[in-house]
């Protein structure tokens, strides 16, 4: 295949298989380097262009994926564990090298922040994310060499920033953005985001942070909803659990990607609900069933694609 370099932004399904928890992988073949959330990995093993490969011996991580090519646009799927974790025996991270095609100034605002456990509970933090491009400020720090990536889900695109604590930053951090529905049609659209911050080499496996451009956090809040799908060629089977209460109004899918067995796709959907619909937490309720729909479609799709490849 043409040369695999590029800004990966990924989705990496957790052990429990319902959640992905995106992050940019940078691969760059002329010098055989990759780096994952900005940490450089030691000694990659690359197969020509077709994958690479690389043991948690002197790694916080290890990874073993193949690249891939379609309409264009380099990706790559395999397997990946943090940590002395062995890597597991299905495929569960998958990558794509698109371009935002919306500038970070679409972002500009100042962000009111939440932290979010695990559980769901949510606390206002005494912080800010100002995003005023090309810069970026977080709790008042201005944060060195932000990653700015974008993927084309074919509904929607799905704009991400994330700095790490390699380039000289006080922590890591991995942001999605997203327009509230209800401010669409405003000269001043009410912005949010969320994500995860963390500090060290392991990343969180849930989301912990939110945030909105609005003074508050949107009333009763939304979730995050995680839509498990089972696609194969006859049928397909759409369940729901609601795994986050977010204080924030989100309203945009988030990284859709496949892990495929022959015929037969698993995938896990990410739909943040607006606060119109959202399930709450214990509902079998799917949110935005149209959008629940165009994901489906476009997940048995690419299933085809990387199943016949």
């Amino acid at each position: 295949m043409a040369d695999p370099s590029g800004t990966y932004m990924t989705s990496w399904l957790q052990p429990d298989g319902k959640t992905y928890i995106p992050g940019p992988v940078v691969v760059d073949t002329s010098t055989q380097s990759v780096s994952v959330n900005g940490v450089n990995v030691n000694n990659p093993t690359f197969t020509s262009t077709t994958g690479v490969s690389w043991t948690s011996s002197n790694n916080p991580t290890s990874a073993n994926l193949s690249f891939y090519q379609n309409a264009g646009v380099n990706g790559f799927v395999g397997t990946f564990a943090q940590g002395s974790d062995p890597l597991p025996s299905a495929n569960n991270l998958f990558g794509q090298a698109g371009t935002a095609k919306q500038q970070l100034s679409t972002w500009n605002g100042t962000y009111n922040l939440f932290s979010l456990t695990s559980g769901g509970t949510s606390t206002a933090m005494n912080e800010t994310l100002v995003v005023a491009a090309p810069n970026v400020t977080y709790s008042g720090t201005a944060i060195n060499s932000p990653v700015y990536t974008g993927e084309n889900t074919g509904s929607a695109e799905i704009d991400q920033l994330a700095w790490f604590q390699s380039s000289n930053n006080p922590q890591n951090a991995i942001i999605q953005f997203a327009q509230s529905t209800s401010s669409s049609g405003s000269s001043s659209p009410t912005l949010t985001l969320y994500g995860e911050v963390w500090t060290g080499d392991t990343q969180p496996t849930y989301v912990n942070l939110s945030g909105t451009t609005a003074s508050s956090g949107g009333g009763g809040g939304t979730n995050v909803v995680v839509i498990a799908a089972m696609i194969s060629n006859t049928t397909t089977e759409v369940t729901t659990e609601v795994t986050t209460e977010v204080t924030t109004e989100v309203t945009t899918e988030v990284s859709v990607e496949v892990a495929v067995a022959v015929d037969v796709a698993v995938a896990v959907i990410e739909i943040v609900a607006a606060d119109s619909e959202a399930p709450r937490p214990g509902s079998a309720r799917v949110s935005l069933p149209d959008a629940d729909v165009a994901a489906a479609e476009d997940l048995f799709r690419k299933s085809r694609i990387l199943a016949l490849a």
